[in-house]
């Protein structure tokens, strides 16, 4: 009797999988099919542009595989290909195909190239954004894959209104979308970062990795990390830059909100035939000198072995510690915090310049900070003026703002 029970829910759980596996490849096949019927034109029609396909393919294993899938620039190949993949593969979720919803649990995309312009603060895919489901959640939680990967991918970007072009190649990306329910995503992406700047070739290899959670209103919090590895910049080297930050409460009030971040650059060169750069420093030295009452030493190549820092918003207060620099000419370690509904700020600075030191403080209200020890007139001009330039970079990019003001 018992054998003969466990043979009927074998052979039921048998004629289940096998009703679902055939539902799935009926449901693959259709979709399959919807693919390709779209190459007849009317996706092409729908978007204004020319699409282009190679095999379309399905199985229970994979889902559904396309080859040589390219789309143009409005409105035909003539004018270029805006996208290009070697290969697609698409693969719905099984529970949902059984209730006849489609959300994908993986995209694949190999070798994919993306070429896109901007011009006058447009960009040449604002039709194809007009053509998503309208939501007013946001597409964020709105996103019905799973997981999208891109394996050795290229970005080509013109940016016309500042005149610069972007390149990203040898690129990977994967993208996991860990909530139904909500938008809590995992990233991690790394290439190759190529750039014209002022007819310099700007190159480097960037590695990013990230978590963020969107609520209804948009991006709520996100931690992750940053490298940078032989950056080039015409004949200026940076060996190693490293950054990491952990925000929370974006969508909060100035007071609520959390934020961290750490950096740490390594082997920074700089040849003297930077003129305008030795220029910038050469005028710092020499207000550092001033204040020591010795003359500013010549420097020519600049050599940085290290840069550390440390910024921290809490509470309205910002404070940035631990800055350290290291050069070829002068070690500074410096800290300033910045009390937003105060106004008042608190700075303190080491400097030792070959045999010479200097020790600094600045306290008080931001609008006229006392500086220690007593100097002259002008050079406590000078000082105050410097601070005053850092808080202003500062603030705009951790905004804290006295009463009244607005919160940005």
């Amino acid at each position: 009797m018992l054998i003969t029970r466990l043979r009927l829910i074998i052979a039921g759980a048998l004629v289940v999988i096998a009703a679902g596996g055939t539902f799935t490849w009926f449901q693959y096949k259709k979709i399959s099919g919807y693919i390709t019927q779209q190459v007849s034109g009317k996706a092409a029609k729908k978007l204004g542009r020319q699409i282009k396909l190679g095999e379309v393919s399905f199985s229970l294993m994979d889902g559904v595989t396309i080859t040589k899938a390219c789309v143009s620039r409005r409105p035909d190949f003539t004018k270029g290909n805006f996208f290009c993949a070697d290969k697609v593969v698409v693969r719905p979720r099984f529970t949902d195909l059984l209730r006849n919803q489609v959300y994908f649990s993986k995209i694949v995309l190999e070798k994919p190239v993306f070429k896109v312009r901007e011009a006058g603060g447009a960009w040449d895919f604002d039709d194809l954004l007009a053509l998503l489901p309208k939501t007013d959640k946001g597409l964020y939680l709105t996103w019905n894959a799973s997981e999208l990967i891109m394996n050795d991918a290229v970005l080509e970007a013109d940016l016309g209104s500042s005149g610069l072009s972007l390149a990203l190649e040898n690129a990977a990306l994967e993208l996991k979308h860990y909530s139904s329910f909500g938008g809590n995503y995992g990233l991690k992406t790394s290439g190759t970062v190529k750039s014209a700047v002022k007819d310099k070739l700007l190159s480097a290899d960037v590695v990013i990795k990230a978590e963020a959670n969107f609520d209804y209103g948009g991006l709520a919090s996100t931690k992750g990390s940053f490298a940078a590895a032989n950056t080039t910049y015409g004949a200026i080297a940076l060996q190693d830059l490293q950054a990491e930050w952990a925000l929370f409460n974006l969508l909060k009030p100035l007071a609520e909100k959390n934020y961290s971040v750490t950096l740490t650059a390594q082997k920074l060169l700089i040849p003297g035939q930077e003129n305008s750069i030795r220029d910038g420093v050469a005028k710092g030295l020499d207000l550092f000198s001033a204040a020591m009452g010795r003359p500013a030493p010549k420097i020519e190549d600049i050599e940085m072995s290290e840069l550390k820092a440390a910024f921290r918003l809490d509470d309205s207060v910002l404070s940035v510690s631990g800055i350290a620099l290291r050069t070829n000419f002068m070690n500074l370690d410096a800290g300033i915090t910045i009390d937003g509904p105060a106004a008042k700020a608190d700075a303190s600075l080491e400097a030792d310049i070959g045999a010479n030191k200097l020790k600094m403080s600045a306290a008080g209200l931001m609008s006229d900070p006392k500086i220690k020890p007593l100097l002259s007139d002008t050079l406590t001009t000078k000082f105050k003026e410097a601070l005053a330039n850092i808080e202003s970079s500062l603030l705009k990019i951790f905004p804290v703002t006295a009463p009244g003001e607005k919160n940005v």
